[in-house]
């Protein structure tokens, strides 16, 4: 009899020069996974950022996966100040402490669970409701994907 296990991929980070100085409000869209071939099941994200000012107590980064379902193109999403993604798209918040040093959060541990991935190619989304702009480099959003196996 088979035992199964989990299957971790390499950390992927999706989202990091896009972040560069983005302003409260603003969204970035970031670089492509192809997980219509890696075909992982669940993922964890983590956001690293230390921020100059202190961003608003208990604010949030907002995460959403941007899918292309049918392989090419990619749901709508708009990058910017006016910054807007489907809500069917919407993954959660990486809650923010009222700090200027770093802050790794992660995303898809504990009590709500892992992220379910589709299928087909994604790109992450984020929308900066911090009430700071981050800062000019260094920041990122980093993606553990995994699946089970049979061992």
């Amino acid at each position: 009899m088979a035992t199964i296990k989990w299957e971790a991929a390499a950390i992927q980070t999706l989202l990091s020069t896009e972040l560069n100085s983005l302003a409260n409000s603003a969204a970035a869209l970031g670089t492509a996974y192809d997980n219509g071939a890696n075909l992982y099941v669940y993922a964890t994200f983590e956001l690293n950022v230390t921020f100059g000012s202190n961003p608003t107590a208990n604010s949030t980064i907002d995460l959403y996966i941007i899918a292309a379902a049918d392989g090419t193109n990619y749901s709508d999403a708009i990058t910017g100040a006016s910054g807007t993604a489907p809500i069917t798209s919407f993954v959660g918040g990486f809650p923010l402490r009222a700090v200027t040093t770093a802050q790794r959060v992660p995303l898809g541990v504990g009590l709500r669970g892992p992220v379910f991935l589709p299928p087909v190619p994604i790109k992450l989304f984020v929308i900066n409701r911090s009430g700071v702009a981050f800062p000019a480099s260094g920041s990122t959003v980093k993606m553990v994907p995994y699946r089970y196996q049979s061992v």
